[in-house]
């Protein structure tokens, strides 16, 4: 590995992350991010309007091309409740919510301590279907809850990307005693962000995750939309053309719901 190891990476320690979004006017919470005891990693989305939407195990298609068409149909079912997304330490990736959805869109992705870079996304359009974050609650840090707010500029829409790295790996372009917990990275193509770091609040915690917020284009006519990815196979796989890449998705909200669940059927749990 080219560069310079720091000899200390500080970063956000709390169980519980609030992810804020601040633009003119307008500050909202977008997702939270629970630390595991035994390092699992908690992805929830507590704060968004529109409640019906489409969870799919899916796939990329092998087309030999950078571009190819992603139908969340295939391997989808629809759900009336907003879920929450589990990484577990050995790489079991799965869509939940207790009492209100089977635990039935899952797979296995990359166990997490080889996981290195990308393990999710988020994308946003319409800000204000999210929920308003309180001036005071939302602006409290502590172990317990922590806020990590970005600004942003009436963008059309945003990308909320979270990157997982062992902190023996993490290297800089110059020695440097501390870096943290707010770092610029670069991406294999010399993009550069700004981002967060955070971390379980466990002393023995390894990895870090360093999360970014970006304006985007529009991501179509509908006025609100949010849309997760993660749960992706191993890199080398997911930057083969020629191979099916799998990857778990949710996407709120859909229109026509009542025709898409007769026809995908629908993981909402019913008592018997």
């Amino acid at each position: 590995m080219q560069g310079f190891q720091a000899c200390n990476i500080d970063a956000i320690r709390s169980e519980r992350i609030v992810c804020v979004v601040k633009d003119k006017g307008l500050r909202v919470k977008a997702l939270q991010i629970v630390f595991g005891a035994d390092g699992s990693v908690f992805i929830t989305f507590p704060y968004f309007r529109h409640r019906t939407g489409i969870l799919s195990s899916s796939s990329i298609p092998a087309t030999g091309t950078r571009e190819s068409q992603v139908n969340l149909e295939h391997g989808g079912k629809v759900t009336s409740h907003l879920v929450k997304y589990s990484h577990h330490t050995d790489g079991r990736a799965h869509f939940s919510q207790t009492g209100k959805i089977v635990t039935a869109i899952k797979r296995q992705s990359i166990a997490l301590n080889k996981q290195h870079g990308h393990m999710f996304s988020l994308l946003i359009q319409g800000l204000n279907a999210l929920d308003a974050a309180h001036p005071t609650k939302d602006s409290i840090t502590s172990t317990e809850r922590a806020i990590v707010e970005f600004a942003v500029d009436s963008p059309e829409a945003i990308k909320i990307v979270g990157r997982w790295f062992d902190v023996n790996r993490i290297r800089v372009n110059n020695p440097t005693a501390t870096i943290g917990p707010i770092v610029t990275t670069m991406d294999p193509d010399g993009a550069q962000r700004s981002a967060c770091l955070v971390a379980s609040r466990n002393a023995n915690a390894q990895h870090v995750l360093a999360i970014t917020c970006e304006h985007i284009p529009r991501l179509g006519p509908e006025p609100e939309m949010f849309m997760f990815s993660g749960g992706f196979d191993p890199v080398e796989i997911m930057h083969n053309t020629n191979r099916e890449a799998g990857f778990l998705a949710f996407l709120y909200p859909i229109s026509e719901a009542d025709k898409m669940r007769q026809r995908l059927g629908s993981v909402d749990y019913t008592p018997k």
